[in-house]
């Protein structure tokens, strides 16, 4: 190798090493994050986990004065504070998700007997928070989620039969309702039997039910496959 070609061969190295240290330098500051980012990242990773409404079933969200809380389901919004509940039975017509938030026209009804009226709910970040604003609300126009969740399920008083038929305890059976409740009743802290099980002696099925307490009156079903030993919820 003559010298010219030596030459070129350190430039070219040299060239390579400074790329690569550029690079690693610009790796290490990139994911650098100032106090004052970190609420937007976190709220926008909020906003990413619950793409679209149906996202949000099973969240708990609270009144900016902290008199109200609202939960979401998968069919209705309930609304308590101390002096009682308020549901909104709601089916979603249109709906635009994006990078700021949610944006859906529902309509919805408070009882089955009433005509249904279209409201636009607006699930956005905004000042360290996600909130849901919406007409429609009863006891407070906007609401800020709540990190904790849904409370936990606990069984009312029962026979023991049930535990020897579900061939389970309480906790087994609180834990499979309340993946069912955490969409459909997230309020409801307490599930009741109903006294009754049913045998499908073809599929070797037992299948008995739940009402939960909370203002939508949810009823859970829960089946036990006698073959595999396991719970799941209708």
């Amino acid at each position: 190798m003559d010298k010219k070609t030596k030459l070129m061969a350190v430039c070219t190295a040299g060239a390579v090493a400074i790329l690569v240290g550029a690079g690693l330098a610009r790796c290490a500051i990139a994911p650098g994050q100032t106090e004052a980012d970190a609420p937007v990242a976190e709220q926008q990773q909020t906003l990413e986990e619950h793409a679209g409404l149906s996202g949000y079933a099973g969240t708990t969200w609270e009144s900016e004065d902290g008199t109200a809380t609202l939960t979401i389901s998968d069919s209705a919004m309930v609304e308590q504070d101390g002096s009682g509940a308020q549901v909104m039975y709601y089916e979603v017509v249109s709906e635009e998700t994006g990078e700021s938030g949610v944006s859906a026209v529902l309509s919805y009804a408070r009882s089955a007997q009433d005509a249904s009226k279209q409201t636009l709910l607006v699930i956005e970040e905004g000042n360290g928070a996600v909130a849901a604003s919406c007409d429609g609300f009863a006891l407070s126009k906007r609401y800020l989620l709540e990190a904790d969740g849904a409370p936990e399920l606990a069984l009312s008083a029962h026979s023991p039969e049930l535990n020897e038929l579900l061939d389970a305890d309480d906790a087994e059976i609180a834990s499979a309702i309340a993946r069912k409740a955490a969409t459909a009743s997230p309020s409801a802290t307490l599930a009741t039997w109903d006294g009754e099980v049913y045998m499908d002696c073809n599929a070797d099925v037992l299948t008995t039910s739940f009402h939960l307490d909370g203002a939508a009156s949810t009823v859970v079903q829960l089946s036990l496959d006698q073959a595999t030993g396991e719970l799941s919820v209708l």
